[in-house]
């Protein structure tokens, strides 16, 4: 398989991630995050169509910059996640 196709791949399965992470019942998000990934997305949509429709430019390099918009918008939501499960976590400790 070639390597633009791996990374369309890879795009592909960052957004299934980024949905799975949203459609979790029992996890809320603050609007600033939410702002922040839908930016990120719409940033690598936009670098999706400009890829898809100029037939000149460097593919593979565009493909790495939409990779890289939608691995911060799927970091933002794992990094509130777990440092949510973090304070949780230490809320309930005893402090010695």
């Amino acid at each position: 398989m070639n390597l633009e196709k791996e990374k369309a791949y890879r795009v592909k399965s960052l957004s299934q991630d980024i949905l799975e992470h949203l459609m979790e019942d029992n996890t809320t998000y603050s609007h600033e995050d939410l702002k922040h990934v839908i930016e990120m997305l719409a940033r690598s949509v936009s670098d999706l169509v400009t890829l898809y429709t100029e037939r000149e430019g460097d593919h593979e390099t565009a493909l790495k910059g939409t990779i890289s918009k939608m691995r911060i918008g799927y970091n933002v939501l794992q990094y509130k996640e777990t440092s949510k499960l973090v304070r949780k976590q230490d809320k309930y400790q005893r402090t010695p």
